[in-house]
């Protein structure tokens, strides 16, 4: 069972977010952490009555926004559930990592973090509205370093209008110079509810996907997802989770969760969220659904598709004569050898998922 927590507060938004977050709300903080930590609880005895957590992902917003001091109770209310080898990752932002904060939060049990970094071009930060400076993500992973983390992740954004093959190498060699296990890399989409909303027109008629794999694979991240990318396997347990359809809760303001064939979603308004955090909106899902789902999630990475999945689909054969598929056999979570279906190039997944679906 996979743990999301969700963390609703910024410091600004940026042009390009979409994701369920609020700024100058500091005023709620401690009625929010309250609320947040019943509903873990809650969430906790009511659907993990026998197991334990194998990822527990903390995501926002702006997870280290919120003073080290309210994780506290957020780490009390899930931690006895947890298993001993239980990745625990936290998203941040550049300009708001300090080493108190960091050493606080390795302290509690925290053993993966993500930053988000962006670019190293002032201009295209200047683009994305990010609040940081190049010289603050030098500062950043220094104070990260020193707090013990080794388990380090750098999300990226491409395809902006700024972008071309030569800029974006010249900008990716910055990541040699940090110490990362995990690079994110994404294209840049004109999301609904952001403010970039209705701009499609900044967007490249063709993207540099292919570029930018080609790009850190020279550096030594292998691509595992059409968007994510590892060195020595070091691949977001948490996401693998999702990608391989693992059950997962989800608390916070606007939190997605599933477990069997049910999809929860909590108040996405957070004083909602505050005075009602157990509050679900439950969507019944079919195993058509799910399986659609799987076929989806699995041609994006390495994981793959149960081949049980695919296996009387008519254009299946004509996809692994084209050699845009291949049919693989492993030993799957329960010991059982399994074959799956892998996509040559993830990252035609979404056309080939059209094929398959």
């Amino acid at each position: 069972m996979l743990l999301y927590i969700h963390i609703p507060f910024c410091a600004s938004k940026c042009g390009y977010c979409a994701f369920n977050s609020v700024i100058d709300s500091k005023d709620l903080y401690p009625m929010y952490i309250q609320a947040l930590c019943k509903d873990i609880r809650i969430s906790l005895e009511r659907y993990l009555s026998h197991g334990k957590l194998q990822s527990v992902f903390i995501g926002g917003g702006t997870p280290n926004i919120l003073p080290a001091h309210y994780y506290d109770d957020i780490f009390a209310s899930f931690w006895p559930y947890t298993s001993k080898d239980c990745e625990i990752s936290i998203e941040s932002n550049v300009n708001l990592i300090t080493t108190a904060w960091c050493n606080t939060l390795y302290n509690l049990g925290a053993n993966r973090i993500s930053v988000g970094v962006q670019s190293f071009n002032p201009k295209k930060l200047a683009f994305l509205e990010r609040d940081h400076s190049i010289k603050d993500i030098a500062g950043a992973f220094e104070s990260i370093q020193k707090s013990g983390f080794n388990n380090i992740n750098c999300d990226m954004i491409y395809d902006t209008p700024l972008d071309s093959h030569s800029s974006l190498k010249q900008e990716f060699e910055n990541l040699k110079n940090l110490p990362l296990t995990h690079i994110s890399a994404y294209s840049l989409s004109i999301d609904a509810d952001s403010r970039f909303e209705g701009r499609e027109y900044m967007l490249p008629k063709e993207s540099l996907s292919y570029e930018v794999r080609e790009i850190l694979d020279h550096l030594g991240f292998s691509q595992y997802e059409v968007s994510n990318y590892a060195k020595n396997g070091a691949y977001c347990r948490h996401n693998v989770g999702y990608w391989e359809l693992k059950e997962y809760i989800g608390c916070g303001a606007g939190a997605f969760g599933r477990v069997g064939n049910t999809r929860t979603m909590a108040h996405k308004n957070i004083k909602h969220y505050i005075a009602n955090p157990h509050y679900r909106v439950e969507e019944r899902l079919s195993d058509a659904d799910l399986n659609l789902e799987a076929i989806m999630l699995g041609l994006r990475c390495k994981s793959g598709v149960v081949y049980e999945l695919l296996k009387s689909h008519h254009n299946l054969a004509l996809l692994l004569d084209s050699h845009k598929i291949h049919k693989v056999s492993r030993t799957n979570m329960q010991g059982k050898q399994c074959e799956y279906i892998i996509a040559d190039d993830m990252l035609l997944a979404d056309e080939l998922a059209m094929w398959l679906s």
